[in-house]
Order: structure tokens, then sequence, then C-alpha cells
């Protein structure tokens, strides 16, 4: 699939999600209800591949773990760096994550298509890490090896009728401008 058709078929599913599940948004419900409900609505619109929340397994790693590796500078700049990886030796971080939703087809790393950050805007924690994170899950920099074609993080406005979110893109490690 390519990278248009995947946007196209995100945008369809975010606004479904805008039209029936406004309310969840307008009262400012929890970022992990909404982010389920809009994974409904993608799942119904990626036909053939799994939507998954929380989705933490790599059939390709040791121990079947999903992980990434981040440049221990990157981290420390952003304050996003934990003290124990502080005082290690090591320039590169590994760290365990949980993407919000991920499109993929399970069993293999060369399946995965998309995975996706998620924000309220309400959120006062900085966005940065999400983006660290979705540099890594589409890029094989420092042996990544989660392979996803492309990266988006979403803020949704919430609190409000208004229908606002910003959308960011990754692919091949780098942000993405459409």
């Amino acid at each position: 699939m390519e990278i248009s058709d995947i946007l196209k078929i995100f945008n369809k599913s975010l606004t479904s999600l805008f039209k029936y599940d406004k309310w969840l948004i307008e009262n400012d419900l929890s970022e992990q209800c909404i982010t389920h409900k809009l994974a409904e609505h993608l799942q119904r619109n990626f036909l053939g591949y799994n939507v998954d929340c929380e989705y933490n397994g790599n059939i390709d790693s040791e121990g079947g773990k999903k992980r990434i590796v981040a440049v221990k500078r990157n981290l420390k700049e952003n304050n996003l760096i934990k003290r124990s990886e502080e005082l290690s030796g090591q320039d590169l971080i590994n760290r365990a994550v949980f993407p919000d939703v991920i499109i993929h087809k399970r069993g293999s790393n060369e399946n995965n298509l998309c995975i996706i950050e998620v924000k309220k805007s309400t959120n006062k924690s900085d966005f940065k890490y999400d983006e660290i994170k979705l540099s890594a899950y589409t890029t094989d920099y420092y042996g990544n090896d989660l392979k996803y074609k492309l990266g988006i993080f979403l803020c949704i406005e919430t609190g409000t009728s208004d229908k606002a979110f910003e959308i960011k893109t990754f692919i091949n490690g780098m942000e993405y401008s459409f």
C-alpha cells in the first residue's frame, strides 16, 4: 500500500472519529478512550490489516517485545533522559515502547504499515518524545528493526466543539510534510 493511500484511509477514519465520537473529544475524555475509538474506525477502513492499541510485540526481537534505540544526546537535550540512562556509559539508549495504535499484519515486521502516537491538546507533557519514537519506528538507524512505512503524530484539540487537530508524518526516520 502506498503512503498516499494510507493517509487517505487515515483521514477518512479521523473524519469518522469526529463525526461519531465527537462527544468524547468535546468532553476531554482520556487519551486512551479517544485512541481506542480511533483504532475502531481505522480497523473498519484498513481491510486485511490488524489495528492494535498499546501493542508491544515484536516478532523479530529477542524476547519478542517492541523496543527502540534512541541517541542519548537527543533524549538529554529534550530533558527526556532517565537517571539510570544518564549514568550509563552508553551513547545509544534502548527502551521498551507501547505505541498508541499500529496498523500491521501480525506475525511479521514486513507488514508494519503505520504507527500512530496520539496526544490531546490538554496534555501538558512535551510531545518531543513521541516524535523521537516515531522517527525510530520508521528507520533502521541504530539497529531499529520495526520497519513501519509511515509514522503519524496526531494531536487532537479536546474540550471544544471545533474539529481541530495537528498531524505530523514520519517516513524513513524524518518528519515529512504533505
